[in-house]
């Protein structure tokens, strides 16, 4: 596989304005641009790197959530859940051999819902904390 533009670049415009989420998704935004361009025989050690990730990720956000009292807590880590049942069935494809659905995973589908999960629940979290005074 050639280097491809990634799917998603850090920048400011990808933070939500709370330290520990911003920290995770620089780094899921760094792992997902290497999972794109590795190579056959690396994606999929790299891709369990990047899954292991996420659930952390995912568990942090929750874990803030309760701390602060977040009303919307349930609707979120019902989104979270229904990722990281997703994340399962492509980790269980991928060691079934399935590449192909694995890469069009971490290239279409990944980016897509990182932003619009960020630009939503994410930012709605971020900005109720503030509001907690967190």
């Amino acid at each position: 596989m050639t280097m491809t533009e990634p799917a998603l670049a850090w920048d400011s415009s990808l933070e939500v304005g709370n330290a520990v989420i911003d920290r995770d998704h620089k780094e899921t935004v760094e792992l997902l641009a290497a999972l794109i361009d590795a190579p056959d025989t690396d994606f999929p050690t790299l891709f369990t790197g990047f899954a292991a990730h996420l659930r952390a990720h995912l568990a942090n956000e929750e874990a803030l959530m309760r701390e602060y009292g977040f009303p919307a807590y349930a609707i979120h880590r019902h989104e979270h859940e229904r990722v990281r049942t997703e994340l399962e069935g492509i980790e269980r494809r991928l060691a079934a051999g399935n590449l192909m659905l694995a890469r069009g995973y971490a290239t279409e589908i990944v980016p897509d819902w990182f932003l619009a999960h960020k630009d939503t629940m994410d930012a709605a979290t971020a900005a109720w904390i503030r509001q907690q005074g967190g």
